[in-house]
């Protein structure tokens, strides 16, 4: 019975740590930490409907290309959330707590069409037509891996002027979306490639252009402004 009074309150306590005022969050994320180790209690034994672990599905391709993994890691971090890929059914998957995953989802999605649509302009444009397949698939390559590092460098400094999540409650989230992420997930890193400077120096400058908002509202608005 004192265990479950003592698990029903650090509940509490997570519910109060999504808290939209970030001193009550703040506070009440670091007491669950507290009353973790004081208990010796796992995040795993407490979760519950309200606190456990959300996964966003969004339709890619069955095989990223490197680019779009890059995109899915930086896009991940910037929401506090985590990722793997299915390429059973080519989907990309984002697992986060509360309206996090959700948010990241969508982002995700719109940046993955908004980047193909440009590295497609751009390949159209008339100095790129003429030249060899070869030349245009590294030309492409180079264009996306320059916008995406533009793009994480935005959502970078945009998380740091205003954090999904305070301080406090990253490392209580970080335990909720770890225990639900499927296991043997590994990292898929890029491999190094050779850019093409003026196809990446174009991809950067398109990378600045793309407006990086959302379109929720509310609580679920943890919008990144461009």
């Amino acid at each position: 019975m004192e265990r479950d009074r003592i698990i029903a309150r650090i509940r509490k306590l997570l519910r109060l740590s999504h808290s939209a005022n970030p001193f009550e969050a703040a506070l009440a994320a670091e007491r669950v930490q507290q009353m973790l180790s004081e208990y010796n209690l796992t995040m795993e034994s407490i979760v519950d409907e309200e606190t456990e672990a959300r996964s966003i599905r969004r339709k890619t391709r069955k095989r990223l290309e490197d680019w779009a993994y890059c995109l899915a890691s930086r896009t991940a971090d910037a929401f506090d959330c985590q990722y793997y890929h299915d390429m059973g059914t080519g989907e990309t998957i984002f697992v986060g707590v509360g309206a996090d995953p959700e948010v990241c989802g969508w982002m995700y999605s719109y940046l993955y069409r908004a980047l193909m649509r440009l590295a497609s302009a751009y390949l159209n444009e008339p100095d790129m037509k003429e030249s060899s397949e070869e030349a245009r698939r590294e030309a492409r390559t180079s264009f996306l891996f320059g916008a995406v590092s533009v793009v994480a460098d935005r959502m970078r400094a945009q998380k740091k002027r205003t954090p999904i999540t305070t301080g406090a409650l990253v490392p209580v989230k970080e335990s909720i979306i770890n225990a639900a992420m499927p296991d043997g997930i590994v990292s898929r890193k890029p491999k190094h490639r050779h850019l093409r400077k003026k196809a990446k120096l174009a991809g950067r400058m398109a990378g600045m252009r793309i407006p990086l908002s959302t379109p929720l509202s509310g609580e679920a608005a943890c919008g990144i402004a461009g």
